[in-house]
């Protein structure tokens, strides 16, 4: 995989930085303070129910539809066509479910060839990489996604999986970082559980951080695929 188009998304994300986390702030905070409340109420037996709640609401809502609001405005950033916040939050609204569903279906079909020798999982996963980008620009169904991912994606079927195992390996980092500072300052000096306020921070900055690889590098490869076809 062309380096150039991941090195040119993290270019342009350290230009428009600012823009893209104000616009997209609000919602990754809310998923840091869902994701926390859910960790604090699955670990209390009375109010178990609730923590599952959160845990749903998080996975089936916040997530899909902060992925969709960042490549739209990811997607207008390149084109200098920036428009009002609140057109974003309504059009993720109405895309965010497809999203959901897509990325059940990319889940399980992942998940069956993983059962099958792990190496067909990966190249499954490969070809199938770029589908949520085609649902969220071309607002296409899921097949047609799942489809135009695979053909764009047929002539670089080795490049895919270098560039699946890069995005999964950079994705595991900040969760290894994040485990060892939490354990250095808090579990080694007898801390029972991780302060609420520092849970939200964390889970709000991992949100981020996969939002910025998905929008950002990821989202320029599969510009620079699509405009090469």
């Amino acid at each position: 995989m062309p380096l150039s188009f991941i090195s040119a998304g993290f270019k342009f994300y350290k230009d428009t930085f600012l823009i893209f986390s104000l616009r997209t702030l609000p919602v990754f905070l809310l998923i840091g303070i869902f994701t926390a409340t859910g960790e604090v109420l699955l670990n209390d037996e009375k109010f178990f129910t609730w923590g599952a709640i959160f845990f749903i609401v998080t996975n089936m809502f916040l997530n899909p539809f902060i992925a969709v609001l960042s490549v739209l405005i990811v997607n207008d950033l390149l084109f200098n066509s920036l428009k009002e916040t609140i057109g974003y939050y309504l059009v993720s609204f109405q895309i965010f479910f497809k999203l959901f569903i897509l990325s059940l279906a990319l889940s399980l079909i992942t998940l069956i060839g993983l059962i099958l020798f792990i190496l067909p999982g990966v190249y499954l996963a490969s070809r199938l990489i770029l589908a949520p980008f085609f649902l969220i620009t071309e607002n296409c169904a899921i097949t047609e996604a799942l489809d135009k991912s695979w053909k764009i994606t047929g002539n670089n079927q080795i490049q895919f999986v270098y560039l699946l195992l890069l995005y999964w390996f950079v994705l595991l980092i900040p969760y290894f970082l994040i485990i060892f500072l939490l354990s250095a300052l808090f579990i080694n000096e007898g801390a029972s559980e991780i302060p609420f306020f520092i849970n939200i921070i964390m889970n709000s900055f991992l949100s981020y951080f996969q939002m910025v690889i998905l929008a950002y590098p990821l989202f320029f490869v599969f510009k620079n695929f699509k405009t090469s076809e």
